[in-house]
């Protein structure tokens, strides 16, 4: 596996790695910071205790993440936390790869403008990959995680997916991950190959 320290290459990198629930992204992610040895930071870790507390604190399900009440005073939160620890990283002269699902900040071309121009700032380049998945391995992914923030998701399944656009994008250049459990290449070999283009030796 290359690593930043064998690759010979210094390009400060803000890598977002994004997509649906159960479509595998925290697992592409730490497959790509082990590749490059850049910093991980994962939404969930950074921020559930933090969510769980605040939303108990409002008289709602610490597993909620769906309702108004996450949506409008959670959820924001955890974005500021996670990116507030990006820049810090990038500040310090480490490349980070941040993993959330990223829903509507991917599709939302002032807020990735305004993340690409805050890079370019701190000499930093800005780089997004998609997890792809289906309905049918994104299921199987969520039962076999087994997390309490999944509950809801999984008792109102044909709801949640029937909200849900499978077609989304990012609207900026990204790295398309396929992660179906029918996928003809593993998850790992795809983001070695995104981290050695990455590290420029592929």
């Amino acid at each position: 596996m290359t690593t930043a320290a064998t690759s010979g290459t210094s390009t400060l990198t803000l890598a977002l790695v994004a997509g649906f629930a159960g479509s595998g992204k925290s697992e592409a992610g730490k497959l790509l910071a082990a590749a490059t040895g850049w910093a991980m930071l994962d939404k969930d870790t950074l921020t559930r205790p933090m969510t769980e507390r605040l939303l108990r604190a409002l008289d709602g399900d610490p597993d909620d993440r769906h309702s108004a009440t996450y949506l409008e005073h959670a959820r924001p939160l955890e974005y500021e936390c996670l990116m507030k620890a990006a820049w810090e990283n990038l500040e310090c002269g480490i490349s980070a790869v941040l993993v959330a699902p990223f829903l509507s900040e991917a599709s939302d071309a002032r807020w990735t403008s305004r993340v690409m121009r805050r890079c370019r700032r701190l000499g930093a380049r800005f780089e997004m990959l998609w997890v792809d998945s289906d309905v049918e391995s994104m299921h199987e992914r969520l039962i076999s995680r087994n997390a309490s923030r999944d509950t809801w998701k999984l008792s109102h399944w044909p709801a949640y997916t029937a909200g849900i656009d499978l077609g989304l994008r990012p609207v900026v250049t990204h790295h398309l991950i396929d992660n179906r459990l029918t996928s003809a290449r593993p998850l790992a070999e795809q983001v070695e190959a995104v981290a050695q283009r990455l590290l420029g030796v592929a």
